[in-house]
């Protein structure tokens, strides 16, 4: 007979039970209270960063006092001010000591502030999870020169450089506000020396880049200079003050003995290099004066039409685009309806009649080289002729010859036609009394 041992039950593990159960609830209730605590100061801290921006007031950087000088008042209640704490940049926050704030809502300066360190400062007034703000906008104010890139720039040029091609590209730039007068400057030359009589050096710069290219019109003379020192100058727009730096440009020539080899001599007295200089000035004038020409100086429109087209043909050595000028008695009679570009359009007036008229164009180019053209335009009415155009003489050479050798058979022709003529006409006879006798004569026939 097998006895199945019974177990006595201990009271002390009847009590394990429910302090498992106790503790449990106990660990669980901790986590949550911990997880509720840790939760809510998040949230209190998103409700402290979150501030009201009530007022905004300006402060001029790097004002010169004297201090404190004051910026403004607050738009804000005085209750507001008294009960509320004041924290912020320029009070208790770099830059500390700046600003302050007085009972009545007044704001005060206490030293500079530099514009490119801060560019605006902000003040909290803040009470439990309250919190308003006002920001301080800093001014900036033209404290700093625009500054070129190099002191000195030097670079050698060709003597055949032609005119118009960029020698040299300067950069300068200006720490200001970007975007505003004080932070935009313009290029200029301020100087050249020597002096040059055959060269005109100017500079190129593009609406609100920092960059200016040297050019030149004219040519470069060796013998005229051997060194160009160009004298550039950088200068802001500033409103109240107006700042500036400049550099220098060296320009070395290089001569490429282009010139007669009886000009090339090492030594030169001063008649031969006067006569030389006069060689490519006249050159240049020469250049310069056949310029523009156009595309057809001849012309034909009908009285009923309104306008034509007139064309230039422009040389490599100028520079596009090409302005049009009418010259001379025009009023009334002709103007045009655009004057840039390669091309132009011809406007006839009411006052234009039918017949040949001579017209003077100028034509010049950016760099302000011009050329004078005449153009010849015929004006005749087409409803009473069809062809408006002036009756043209081609002469073909074979046909100049056969009427040459013509003119002498036709002469000959002529005479034989005369001496036929005359041959058939009856012969006359004369009767010549000599001393009482007759005599008979030959007939009286003349020759042709």
């Amino acid at each position: 007979m097998h006895f199945k041992p019974q177990l006595k039950q201990d009271p002390e593990s009847e009590r394990l039970i429910p302090l498992t159960k106790m503790k449990t609830v106990a660990i669980v209730f901790l986590v949550a209270s911990v997880w509720i605590q840790s939760a809510t100061p998040s949230k209190l801290n998103i409700r402290k960063k979150r501030a009201w921006i009530v007022d905004s007031l300006t402060m001029e950087e790097e004002h010169t006092g004297p201090f404190p000088y004051k910026l403004g008042d607050l738009n804000i209640e005085k209750k507001v001010i008294e009960e509320y704490s004041i924290h912020g940049q320029g009070i208790d926050k770099d830059p500390k000591g700046i600003l302050s704030v007085d009972r009545n809502g007044s704001v005060y300066a206490h030293g500079k502030v530099d514009y490119e360190e801060y560019q605006k400062l902000r003040i909290t007034l803040s009470k439990k999870q309250t919190i308003v703000a006002v920001d301080i906008d800093i001014l900036d104010v033209n404290d700093h020169t625009p500054v070129f890139n190099r002191d000195v720039y030097e670079i050698a040029v060709d003597e055949s450089t032609q005119q118009g091609k960029p020698l040299v590209t300067m950069l300068a730039t200006d720490n200001d506000q970007s975007g505003t007068a004080n932070a935009q400057f313009t290029l200029r030359i301020v100087s050249v020396s020597p002096s040059a009589s055959s060269a005109d050096f100017f500079i190129q710069q593009r609406k609100g880049e920092q960059t200016g290219t040297i050019s030149f019109k004219g040519y470069l003379d060796y013998e005229e200079a051997q060194k160009y020192t160009i004298l550039v100058e950088a200068k802001d727009h500033g409103e109240k003050m107006q700042l500036s730096s400049t550099s220098t440009v060296i320009l070395n020539i290089i001569d490429k003995h282009d010139h007669p080899s009886e000009f090339t001599r090492k030594t030169k007295d001063a008649s031969d290099s006067s006569v030389l200089k006069k060689m490519k000035q006249v050159g240049v004038m020469d250049r310069m004066k056949s310029g523009r020409v156009l595309e057809a100086n001849k012309l034909v429109m009908c009285l009923s039409e309104e306008m034509t087209d007139i064309t230039a043909l422009s040389p490599a050595m100028y520079s596009p685009p090409l302005h049009f000028e009418l010259t001379g008695d025009v009023q009334g009679k002709w103007r045009l309806l655009s004057d840039y570009g390669t091309s132009v359009r011809l406007i006839k007036e009411s006052g234009v009649h039918a017949g040949n008229h001579q017209l003077t164009l100028k034509i010049s180019d950016s760099q302000g080289q011009y050329s004078v053209q005449t153009l010849s335009l015929l004006v005749c009415n087409c409803d009473v002729s069809a062809n408006c155009k002036e009756p043209e003489i081609k002469m073909n050479v074979t046909v100049i010859a056969l009427i040459i050798i013509s003119i002498p058979i036709l002469l000959g022709i002529l005479l034989t036609v005369c001496c036929l003529i005359t041959s058939k006409k009856p012969a006359k006879q004369r009767t010549l009394s000599v001393e009482g006798s007759e005599q008979f004569l030959s007939p009286d026939i003349k020759p042709c």
